[in-house]
């Protein structure tokens, strides 16, 4: 054993601080090197891993990420803590904007997604209000360039487009809203939408290329090039509904319609078709690039449009599908649920009304027998409070074992769920008070017909035989021996206790039995004054 050791060992067997400054003299400028020594032999050392650049910027986006989620959740924690205090008058002025908001352009703001119906009828509204925003920046575009041409004829023009877009979204809005809402009146209103907006993107472009796209002011150039992006506006609005048939037929207008205005409003060819080689001198180089080039961007725009949109389609459908497996399994619940309550209730009722008057007394005269006897067990007053609970829940608690209130109900919500839930754990602990009423009666019954053998003892040990179930099975064969039976005559409080004593002795643990019988008589008054209230 070396210095260091020694020292070590010394410290832990004696903390004397003389000592303890003598071995440190004596190894102090040995033990440095020993312990270093040490470290070396049992530490393996990591080899240093250089990270790339990659793995700098992973990390660098991981923590931004963990920031993110972090600040949402402190963001999402203050908004909560906002809503119950006091708020100013511009808070719910933007509070409500953005309630206005969302109830405008929400798609699934209460709709049941498996009714396909509702579902489109909302997806029309919302794309009717941004058609709405949309016909006025149609209007800002269609006025522009009144200086460029006589100010009277845009003006006609603006009106004529005013009207068309007025009694367009008037028909649309009457498609919509008109009764009875079938599917087939809102696929028309879906379609007429699609081929409205498209149309009209490409005729506010024309009528800005064909006014002021051929000035010299790069100004107006630059708006006749935000008419063309209308267009893409169009076509991104009609992605929000989702509809992979649509989206094919509407592209495949959008690329024949374009193609014929690259080729006669942005670029007039038809000017240049006398012969052959005046249109080939005019579209070849830059013109005909430009061409190819704009009808590639907007095919691959269109693709992309029609992926995002498919693959929501497809988790839309998907989604539909485990709400549909969802439903089903909220019947086939309410149905088991509904069974075992009946089962319980049929189990639990002796018969007609004066025999469900004298079950509930009697379980009330077990209960407080059991509380009674929890007590000189030294059982805390929560303990016995519970012991009483639970030997009277089958009959306090039976007027919730129903599920009456959920049969007209084909969806279930969330706080119906925890209802049912609460229910359920309800009808499960009034089982295992039932089992215990049904494995006192076998008790009692099988000793009186001489059929308890020991098999039959390792049984009913096996059922709930812990020391509070012990103490309610004590209190009702207790019960059940004072009481008439098809099987025997009620017994005096004496012979009872001498049957518990002498044939029960083995269900029970001895200090609950002997507690039972060591305060028998009080027992027996509390079971008079109960049998006489």
């Amino acid at each position: 054993m070396d210095n260091r050791e020694k020292t070590l060992d010394e410290f832990f067997r004696k903390n004397d601080t003389t000592q303890r400054r003598k071995y440190t003299k004596e190894v102090k400028k040995s033990e440095p090197d020993k312990i270093d020594e040490y470290f070396d032999s049992v530490t393996s050392k990591k080899v240093s891993k250089k990270k790339s650049f990659a793995d700098k910027l992973v990390d660098f986006f991981r923590i931004q990420s963990y920031k993110n989620k972090f600040d949402e959740k402190k963001v999402s924690s203050n908004r909560d803590q906002k809503a119950l205090e006091n708020k100013s008058r511009f808070s719910e002025f933007w509070m409500h904007i953005g309630q206005f908001l969302t109830n405008r352009f929400s798609f699934e703001a209460g709709v049941d997604i498996l009714d396909e119906t509702s579902v489109l009828y909302r997806k029309n509204l919302v794309i009717k209000n941004i058609l709405w925003i949309t016909n006025v920046v149609f209007l800002i575009f269609t006025m522009i360039g009144s200086e460029g041409v006589n100010l009277s004829v845009n003006l006609i023009l603006s009106f004529i487009f005013f009207l068309v877009m007025f009694f367009t979204n008037l028909s649309i809005r009457k498609i919509i809203h008109e009764e009875p809402k079938t599917l087939q009146k809102q696929q028309m209103a879906e379609y007429i939408s699609a081929v409205y907006i498209l149309m009209m993107a490409i005729v506010v472009y024309t009528k800005l290329r064909l006014t002021i796209g051929n000035l010299t002011d790069s100004a107006f150039f630059s708006i006749s090039q935000a008419g063309y992006s209308l267009i893409y506006f169009s076509l991104v609005v009609l992605a929000l509904y989702q509809d992979s048939k649509l989206l094919k037929l509407i592209f495949k207008v959008a690329i024949i319609l374009m193609t014929i205005v690259h080729v006669t409003i942005l670029y007039p060819v038809i000017l240049y078709a006398n012969d052959f080689a005046t249109l080939i001198n005019y579209i070849r180089g830059p013109i005909i690039i430009d061409i190819i080039l704009r009808t590639i961007v907007l095919a691959i725009f269109m693709i992309a449009l029609y992926s995002t949109a498919k693959i929501s389609e497809d988790m839309n459908n998907k989604r539909k599908e485990e709400l549909i497996k969802r439903r089903s399994m909220e019947k086939d619940f309410k149905s088991v649920v509904t069974d075992v309550f009946d089962v319980i209730s049929v189990y639990k009722r002796p018969g007609s009304a004066d025999l469900d008057i004298q079950y509930d007394l009697s379980a009330k005269r077990v209960a407080d027998i059991a509380s009674r006897l929890g007590n000189y067990l030294g059982f805390s007053p929560k303990l016995c409070k519970e012991i009483y609970d639970f030997s009277t829940i089958h009959i306090d608690k039976k007027s919730l074992l129903t599920l009456e209130d959920y049969d007209d109900k084909e969806v279930l919500d969330e706080s119906d769920f925890k209802k049912i839930k609460e229910k359920t754990m309800i009808g499960s602990v009034i089982i295992k008070r039932l089992q215990l009423d049904q494995k006192a009666e076998e008790i009692v019954r099988a000793h009186f017909e001489k059929n308890a053998n020991s098999d039959f003892i390792k049984e009913m040990n096996g059922i709930q035989n812990n020391r509070e179930s012990q103490v309610i099975l004590l209190s009702h064969m207790y019960e059940i021996l004072r009481q008439d039976r098809n099987y025997k005559r009620g017994l005096k409080h004496a012979r009872a206790i001498d049957l518990l004593q002498l044939e029960f002795y083995p269900y029970f643990d001895s200090q609950i039995l002997d507690r039972f019988i060591k305060y028998g008589e009080d027992f027996e008054s509390l079971y008079y004054k109960l049998t006489k209230e």
